[in-house]
């Protein structure tokens, strides 16, 4: 008892110092990066100008038949998501909205901070803090994590879902592999629910629900009890969806004959649609052979995968180290079960399950959807994962360190943070001169062209129709959709003024659009209007002849 005595105190102080210092770590790094959402600049991306600030307010106001998609196909998104902020940036300054936004999208760091500490076998607890901290903050300091760092994407956001259910599942191991089935049962449905959450509100998040779901059959259990935790993790993936976005689906069923509208109308076969999947293939590899080397073609440009630019080899790195890791670990198997043998950097068992989740989500992407903006929690993910891979490798722990820590300085040295797009900051989320409208109560607003509109929308007069003639979803003269009647009707049975806004370079277009009609643009009624996330609108009077159209 004796020999205690002088050890038990310095452990305790060890394990305080290693407290307090997860503490900090905890709060600072949040907060700084809330400030360094401040340094980029107010987010501006496409989306935003198109739905991300329209959606909610439509719902939230009853709108969805009063216009007609404003938004174009997202008219059709869950504005679930976006709800949350549009209450915010409509009562607290911009700046005061987005910094709890980028204050919930910094708690991955937390998340991965926790996991990271969970999984890692190092015995003195102060090193081990600084080692996860490390490993976490190179992983939401990537190219595309920081691109979407205040802003309305929401890839971030959603990712709190995957990250917290692998940091559930991290910490609660024990009782998952090797406790009361009951329990385990659970837990894994918890984490269902979390990982779940994520395609909820936003649906390409299901390639995360694929890789926790089915990640579970490589987890360190008896292959019943493996079979047990896939199952009960689905059904909790299925009860969040429902809860979070069953109304939605139903909403659309019930209007649209289809519950994912306009997506997979080759199957619902909805009038209200073309009959198409919808699927964007402008990212979709043209061969197996491409699908295949997808990180280093991402790695050597971009914008392969997406609209910007941005340079980040987190899952390129992630990609060559796996199938390394895969045979090293089969090699290393019989050698690790002897006496004396090297002791790894963390479990095998959850080693084995977290570079089996990462794997299987990379591989959902891959086939799925190949942009990279979906991929943005495997970005953060993939540091830890990088680190754990390069464990299980046949390397001395002094050499294994160097390697780990060189390899996660390098990726964060060359790594190139993209934008899509950050205006100066302002008082308000959107900001612009309301044009001057006669009788608001008897006008209807026309959209022309192909670029956003919709966040000036919940700014106008709330009487006042907005009425989109060209989209990537409906033209005028579409055939095969049948909105193209909706659009018809709604034109020809207005009785009060017409307006057409578009941006100034889609002018042209949006007057083509209006003779579609036999609405004639007038020019010289036409004004500008600036705003503060983009280009400037043109806003004009339209003409009806004596005669419509029919």
């Amino acid at each position: 008892m004796t020999l205690l005595i002088p050890i038990t105190p310095a452990r305790s102080a060890g394990d305080r110092t290693a407290r307090l210092t997860a503490l900090a770590l905890a709060c600072a790094v949040p907060i700084g990066l809330v400030l360094l959402n401040v340094a980029l600049g107010q987010d501006a991306n496409w989306d935003l100008r198109n739905y991300h600030w329209y959606n909610p307010y439509s719902f939230l106001n009853g709108r969805f038949f009063f216009d007609v998609v404003p938004a174009q196909t997202p008219s059709f998104y869950n504005p679930t998501l976006d709800i949350p902020f549009f209450l915010l940036g409509s009562a607290v300054p911009a700046p005061v909205a987005y910094g709890v936004l980028a204050f919930v999208q910094s708690l991955n760091f937390v998340l991965l901070f926790a996991i990271a500490r969970t999984v890692l076998l190092i015995d003195d607890p102060v090193r081990k803090v600084w080692a996860a901290g490390a490993i976490a903050l190179v992983g939401v300091l990537g190219g595309g994590s920081v691109a979407q760092l205040g802003t309305t994407f929401h890839d971030s956001t959603v990712g709190l879902g995957f990250l917290g259910a692998l940091a559930l599942i991290a910490r609660m191991q024990d009782r998952l592999f090797a406790g009361s089935r009951r329990a385990a049962f659970w837990l894994a449905f918890v984490s269902g629910l979390m990982v779940g959450s994520a395609m909820g509100l936003k649906q390409p998040s299901v390639i995360y629900c694929i890789g926790v779901c089915f990640g579970f059959l490589a987890a360190p259990a008896a292959p019943g009890r493996r079979l047990l935790l896939s199952v009960a993790c689905g059904l909790g993936i299925v009860a969040a969806v429902a809860l979070l976005s069953g109304h939605w689906m139903w909403f659309l069923w019930e209007t649209h004959g289809n519950p994912l509208h306009p997506y997979y109308n080759n199957l619902f076969k909805s009038p209200l649609g073309a009959i198409s999947d919808y699927k964007d293939l402008a990212y979709q590899p043209k061969s197996a052979w491409e699908r295949l080397i997808l990180p280093f073609r991402i790695s050597a440009d971009s914008q392969v995968a997406g609209e910007i630019e941005f340079r980040d080899h987190r899952i390129l790195t992630l990609y060559v180290l796996l199938p390394a890791a895969a045979l090293a670990g089969i090699l290393a198997a019989p050698a690790s079960r002897r006496p004396g043998a090297s002791r790894s950097i963390s479990r095998p068992g959850i080693t084995r399950w977290l570079l089996t989740v990462a794997a299987l989500s990379y591989a959902a992407w891959a086939w799925m959807f190949c942009i990279y903006r979906y991929a943005v929690p495997l970005e953060m993910l993939a540091p830890l994962c990088i680190v754990l891979a390069l464990g299980v490798l046949p390397l001395s722990r002094t050499v294994r360190i160097s390697v780990m820590a060189s390899v996660l300085a390098v990726l964060q040295a060359t790594t190139v943070w993209g934008t899509w797009g950050r205006s100066a900051w302002t008082s308000n989320v959107v900001e612009f001169d309301m044009p001057e409208i006669p009788d608001p109560d008897r006008t209807m607003v026309l959209i022309g062209g192909y670029q956003p509109v919709g966040h000036l929308i919940p700014s106008f007069p709330p009487q006042i129709p907005f009425v989109r003639l060209q989209s990537n979803f409906v033209q005028p003269d579409s055939t095969d959709n049948g909105y193209s009647e909706v659009l018809r009707r709604r034109v020809v049975d207005h009785r009060g003024d017409f307006f057409m806004i578009a941006t100034v370079p889609d002018t042209d277009i949006a007057a083509d659009a209006a003779e579609f009609y036999g609405l004639t643009l007038d020019w010289e009624s036409c004004q500008v209007i600036h705003n503060n996330l983009g280009e400037p609108h043109s806003f004009c009077a339209v003409r009806r002849p004596t005669v419509d159209r029919q």
